[in-house]
Order: structure tokens, then C-alpha cells, then sequence
């Protein structure tokens, strides 16, 4: 999964990202440590609840057979919910003083990745898809955000500035054997696997002060620009049967959610909607995107969750809370 759209200052960019990223430097990695306590390197269990909140939700159209997770400030604080797929059932999974966010599924749906800030600085976390036994994986200095699991479930790619800028990591599922794959100057984050786990999508600044999708092999050999356009692209996202990548763009001026083929070509607009709309998350099957919005009545900002069919149509709010919603992920087919 790729949500961050960050690097170029664009108000998707600004409201989503800049906050939760306070860049510090460069620590040591603790394995398997509890998502609490203070700022020792082997970290207690965490003392706040993780129960999962019931919340009210509009009464759903459909029975639900898949979920989403996101992230959601409806309760004051940034926190990761849960929702099936049809907008039912919306839970709150995590109870963390600090912000948490940028979920990811593990591929067999068991478990959810996530960043969590403490003390200033994002690091990334693991815990059970009901919320209970969160631990962290990374616990460094620098910044570690924005997790996605390979199709495997071995590895986990995440973003960080461990080196002294953004860059696209890869570590073993347990956090073990972090190991930089980018390696480039320029600002390069948000990883997003191809369903077989041969290669990485990415957002990256390399060809000039502008966001652009690049793919590289999982081993970071080979990056290539697939957007080549004057405006940013960012926030890759690839389509189950790996033909096709989503992906935000402001080439019509606002950002929009756009797709192509998986070789750059044929980019097309799929939301064509003056509002903010960034973020997509395909379903397991490939017949849906979910994605982040502000369009509609309301005040600007009030970002919710949508889905749409895979050709853009249907745009359908699934969260309509009054607070923030956002950046949703897909759980695996079942």
C-alpha cells in the first residue's frame, strides 16, 4: 500500500503528512517491543486500553464481506478504525496519545502495520486486526512511517530519513534487517508492492523538485519513471491482478485520483471532481477504489473515506463523520 502524498507542499500533502513528521536522527532498532511506554530501547506493554470502540455509522446498504481500515480524528486524536467495506461497523482500533496512522494488512488479513508517534517521532507497528498486542518493529531516531507488507507477508517496505533523507526501506516482518533500497539524493517514499513481489511502485523527486511514480525491482535495482509529467504524481497503488496503478495527481490542477497501466501509459482521470480526492486503495477483487475526499457539502478539509467503481463511477461517502477520515487500506481477500 502507498498513501503518503508528500514533497511538494500541495495541500493534500500539507494536511496529511507535515504534521505527524517532526524528522529527528538516526537510532537503533528494537525488535518485537510493546507500542507504549517511554523512551527506553526494550519498551513495557503498553498501560492504555486498545479495547475496540463501537461507534455510530450510517446504516449500511449492503451486507459487508471485506474491511477497511484508516485513520480517523473523530475522537479528538488521530487513531486507526475499522469499517467493513460497506461503511458498517466502524470501530476504533487503537487508543494512543500520540498520532497513529497509514494502516497496512498483512496478507493474510491477521495482523495491521501502522505508524505511531511517540516523543515526537513516528516509528512503525504491528498489531492483531482487532487491535490488541500492538509492538513496534522499528525504534529509531530518524522518522519510520508509512508500512506495507510484500504479498508474502516476509518483508515490510516503510519510509525513512535514517540517512539524512526520505528514503524507501525494507525490513524482515519482525523488523530485523532494515536495509535501504533507494539509496538517491533526492526524496523518495511511499512504497507500494506489485501483487506478485517482484517489483516496488514509489513516489520520488530524482528528476527535479517535482513528485513522480517510479517502479523499481524489490531489491531497489532498476528504478524507472513511469509518469514523466510537469505536475506531481504520487501514492501509487496497484491494482490486484497488478495491470494497473492508481495514483494522485495534479495534472488538471487539483489533486485527483488517476489510473494507468502498470508500464506508465494511458493515464486517465478517474474522479474529474474540483474537490481534493487522493489516496486510492483498490478492493481485493479489483472492482473498487477507496480513497480519501473533501468533496461535498461542508467545510473544506472535512476529509472522509469513498469508494467508487474501478472506472470512476459511483462515488459513494462511506465514513460521513463531522472529523477528519482518511487514507484507507483494503484487507485481503478472505
Amino acid at each position: 500500500m502507498s498513501h503518503p502524498d508528500l514533497g511538494t507542499g500541495q495541500p493534500d500533502q500539507v494536511m496529511w503528512k507535515l504534521a505527524p513528521l517532526i524528522v529527528l536522527t538516526f537510532g537503533m532498532i528494537t525488535l518485537a517491543s510493546a507500542c507504549g511506554g517511554e523512551g527506553q530501547e526494550v519498551r513495557p506493554a503498553p498501560t492504555a486500553t486498545t479495547t475496540p470502540t463501537e461507534v455510530p455509522t450510517p446504516t449500511p446498504s449492503a451486507a459487508a464481506t471485506d474491511r477497511i481500515a484508516f485513520k480517523s480524528l473523530r475522537d479528538g486524536d488521530w487513531e486507526i478504525y475499522v469499517m467493513n467495506g460497506d461503511g458498517s461497523g466502524q470501530t476504533r482500533l487503537t487508543n494512543n496519545p500520540g498520532e497513529d496512522g497509514f494502516p497496512d494488512w498483512s496478507p493474510d488479513g491477521s495482523r495491521i502495520a501502522f505508524d505511531r508517534e511517540r516523543d515526537g517521532q513516528s516509528e512503525i507497528c504491528v498489531m492483531n486486526a482487532d487491535g490488541t498486542d500492538p509492538r513496534y518493529l522499528t525504534n529509531d531516531a530518524a522518522q519510520d512511517w508509512d508500512p506495507a507488507w510484500s504479498p508474502d507477508g516476509s518483508k515490510i517496505a516503510f519510509n525513512s530519513k535514517r540517512d539524512g533523507n526520505y528514503e524507501v526501506y525494507v525490513m524482515n516482518a519482525d523488523g530485523t534487517d532494515p536495509r535501504n533500497l533507494t539509496n538517491d539524493p533526492a526524496l523518495d517514499l511511499g512504497p507500494a508492492w506489485s501483487p506478485d513481489g517482484s517489483r516496488i511502485a514509489f513516489t520520488s523527486q530524482r528528476d527535479g523538485n517535482n513528485d513522480e511514480v517510479y517502479v523499481m525491482n524489490a531489491d531497489g535495482t532498476d528504478p524507472r519513471n513511469l509518469t514523466n509529467h510537469p505536475r506531481p504524481d504520487s501514492g501509487p497503488a496497484w491494482s490486484p491482478d497488478g495491470t494497473r496503478i492508481a495514483f494522485t495527481s495534479y495534472r488538471d490542477g487539483n489533486p485527483e485520483v488517476y489510473v494507468m497501466n502498470a508500464d506508465g501509459t494511458d493515464p486517465r482521470n478517474l474522479t474529474n471532481d474540483p474537490d481534493l480526492d487522493l489516496s486510492p486503495a483498490w478492493s481485493p477483487d479489483g472492482t473498487r477504489i477507496a480513497f480519501t475526499s473533501d468533496r461535498g457539502p461542508g467545510v473544506m478539509g472535512d476529509n472522509e473515506v469513498y469508494v467508487m467503481n474501478a472506472d470512476g463511477t459511483d462515488p459513494r461517502n462511506l465514513t460521513n463523520s463531522p472529523r477528519e477520515d482518511g487514507f484507507p487500506a483494503w484487507s485481503p481477500a478472505p
